[in-house]
Parts: structure tokens; C-alpha cells; sequence
């Protein structure tokens, strides 16, 4: 340092004739300029050296904690991610890109926003416009080229999930909420639900055209199968299944439940139709509308949701209760996890919001299970794939 700081006197003093003292307050500025210098020269050093001598990642060129992760899911282990998204007045419903790379999540703020599933952050601006209460529902198309959205003031909006622009002036389903979207396998048909369904053919997204409306006293979701059925559940405590070709039911309602059916879901290959009320899950055979084995009992409250996982080895199942403690209401919310090989729990039911959850949704690999609620949480967990027992 003392030859940097004799050249810096020798500078100042260059006009005088003579090098500036070793006191001149520009000396000192430089002298703690040059120690900064020297700080950040040696902590470069020392950060290449622990590089160089880290040891390497091996053959899978994997991180220790995607290692850890990845042991978990062979084990059958579930594992809960960082959550995000608590700025945005509540989750009402989340779905995942059908190549699971983006998520959509319906919110209190009459917006839609969509997410970078493996970086877990958001994906450009929210999609606003269009709806003028809470966002409820939203759906990916088959295509993935389109998400719709359906909200709390009756209508359903198409976005462009490339632009974020809306393709279309808002559809009214009803004058209700518009509870649940849908698409057709085939990209054509847009179903959306209130107290009943109505269908749009959007083979012209811009124009879409609506078709028929179906079904009466609707209490919770639809539900479309991979070979073009609709499921509804309603008020009286049964289900219909619907020919999409046709639009005609297919066969008598099914009666399994003494309340309302909240929510309806398909099996990926559509052989099964789950339906649920409260604390209770009824499956049924859908080439002969038949009940199959004994209801899943157990659960405390409605049911919120029903999914099966797009392998089909999972079902789960989401249950809102209320129960009093020190003379106010508490909000449960639980996930049911069942193995489909043997209709038994998959692992302890999944707890971790503290709020009321509205929607819950699978990656199309089955490795990832999304939830959203009432605390503005969005959280990832990846379940087991197997049995407690075959552990």
C-alpha cells in the first residue's frame, strides 16, 4: 500500500512542485478506497479455492438437495415446498399446464396469475380484466393455448396463455357464481358451472357460440372424462353422467349420498367416477352407472375437492369443517391421500394452511400436488406413491 499512496501524494501534489503530506484528507479517501479493494481481492480468492476444492456433483450432476428430494420420493415420503403467492387475496383454485410447466391460480382480487412451476415464481403480470368479483375457478385447455376463468359475478373469461390477453367479452353462465370451467378433450367444447352447465363450442376461440345448456340445482363441480363424459353433482344428493356427443344423460342419476354432491371427479381412463359429501366418497363404474366397493369414510366436513392423480395410483380429497374453540370458529382444512390399489390412506392426511383450502390440483407427471386457500398460500407437496404397508 505504501508505493499506491507515495504515487497518490506525488499526483496531488504535482502542481505544487512538491508531494502532498502525508495528512492531505484526500489521502485518506484513497487509503480506504485501496483497502476495500484489497478486501474484495482476497474474499475472491478464498470463494475460487472453496470451488476448487468443493467436492463434484458425480455422474447425476444433482444438487444435495434435489439428492434428498429425490430419496424422499423413493421412499414414498411426502415433502412440502416453500410456499408463495400471499399477496393476492386468497386461492380459489389452481391448475397446473398440461406440460405441468406453469400453474394458473384463481384470486380474490378479480385476478388470474400464472406461475413458473420450476422456479417457483410468477410468470409475467396478473391477467386482469374482465371479471368484476373474486376469480373461483380456472382451467388450462387440453392445448394448453388457453386458460379460462370463471368468477363469483357469473362469467367465464378465455385467455391467450401466451399474451395474457382475453380472446373473448366475458360469457355469462349464470346469474350466480360460475363455480367450476371445463374444456372437452378435444379442445372444442367450454363448459361452465353455476346452477347449471352451459356449453359453448369455442372451435373459433374468438367466436365462441353457445350450445345447450344442462342440468338443474347444481351443488358443486363438473367433471369431463378423457372419452368425452360430464359429471355433475347436485343439491339432492346425487350425480349425473352426461354424453358430450350427445348431450343426453347417460343412464339414471346416481343416488349414493344424503346430501349434497360437492364435488365429482373422473379416473384418467374414465372407468371410475368419484363423487363426495360431506365425509363421504362414493365411487362408481361408469359403463354401468354400478356403485364399486365400500364408500371412503372418515373425513370431517364437505368436501372441497376430489382428484385422482393423471396416473391414477392416487385420490385425493380436500375437507373444509368448523368446529368451536374457546367460543370462536375454527377452520380446518385436511387433504385426504388414498392409494387406488387398495382404497386405504396413503399417508396422514396433509395439513400446513391455516385457512380454508378452495383448490388443489396434480402435475401431469403425478410428482407434484398444488393447494391453494383462504391464507394466500400456494404450496407444493410431492406425495407417496406407495403404501404405509409396503414400506
Amino acid at each position: 500500500m505504501d508505493v499506491y499512496i507515495s504515487l497518490v501524494r506525488t499526483l496531488i501534489g504535482y502542481h505544487a512542485g512538491a508531494n502532498a503530506p502525508r495528512n492531505h484528507p484526500d489521502i485518506t479517501q484513497w487509503r480506504e478506497r485501496w483497502g476495500r479493494v484489497q478486501e474484495l481481492k482476497e474474499k475472491s480468492r478464498i470463494e475460487n479455492r472453496a470451488r476448487r476444492s468443493a467436492p463434484t456433483r458425480g455422474a447425476t450432476n444433482q444438487s444435495l438437495a434435489e439428492q434428498v428430494v429425490l430419496a424422499a420420493m423413493r421412499r414414498g415420503d411426502r415433502i412440502q415446498m416453500f410456499p408463495m403467492a400471499d399477496d393476492l387475496d386468497g386461492i380459489w383454485d389452481v391448475d397446473f399446464s398440461p406440460n405441468g410447466q406453469m400453474l394458473a391460480t384463481a384470486h380474490g382480487l378479480r385476478t388470474v396469475q400464472l406461475w413458473n412451476t420450476v422456479e417457483q415464481r410468477r410468470s409475467g403480470k396478473a391477467l386482469m380484466g374482465g371479471h368484476i368479483k373474486q376469480v373461483e375457478t380456472v382451467r388450462f385447455s387440453p392445448d394448453g393455448k388457453m386458460l379460462a376463468s370463471g368468477s363469483a359475478d357469473g362469467r367465464i373469461m378465455l385467455w391467450d396463455t401466451t399474451t395474457g390477453n382475453g380472446l373473448v367479452e366475458p360469457l355469462a353462465v349464470s346469474s350466480g357464481s360460475a363455480w367450476t370451467v371445463a374444456f372437452s378433450p378435444d379442445n372444442r367444447l367450454l363448459l361452465g358451472a353455476g346452477r347449471t352447465v352451459r356449453i359453448w363450442n369455442i372451435s373459433q376461440p374468438e367466436q365462441p357460440e353457445v350450445v345447450t345448456k344442462l342440468g338443474s340445482n347444481l351443488s358443486g363441480g363438473l367433471a369431463v372424462s378423457p372419452i368425452g363424459l360430464l359429471a355433475t353433482g347436485h343439491a339432492d344428493g346425487t350425480a349425473q353422467i352426461w354424453d358430450l356427443e350427445t348431450f343426453e344423460k347417460r343412464g339414471s342419476a346416481l343416488r349414493g349420498h344424503s346430501e349434497d354432491v360437492t364435488a365429482v371427479a373422473f379416473s384418467p381412463d374414465g372407468g371410475l367416477l368419484a363423487t363426495a359429501s360431506r365425509g363421504v366418497v362414493q365411487l362408481w363404474d361408469t359403463s354401468s352407472n354400478e356403485m364399486v366397493g365400500e364408500p371412503l369414510t372418515g373425513a370431517v366436513g364437505h368436501f372441497q375437492t376430489i382428484t385422482f392423480s393423471p396416473n391414477g395410483k392416487l385420490l385425493t380429497g380436500v375437507t373444509n369443517s368448523t368446529t368451536k374453540a374457546r367460543a370462536e370458529n375454527k377452520k380446518t382444512s385436511v387433504v385426504h391421500v388414498w392409494n387406488t390399489a387398495t382404497w386405504t390412506a396413503a399417508c396422514e392426511p396433509l395439513q400446513g394452511h391455516t385457512a380454508e383450502i378452495w383448490g388443489a390440483a396434480f402435475s401431469p407427471d403425478s410428482q407434484l400436488f398444488a393447494t391453494g386457500g383462504g391464507d394466500g398460500l400456494l404450496r407444493l407437496w410431492i406425495l407417496p406413491q406407495r403404501t404405509n404397508q409396503s414400506r
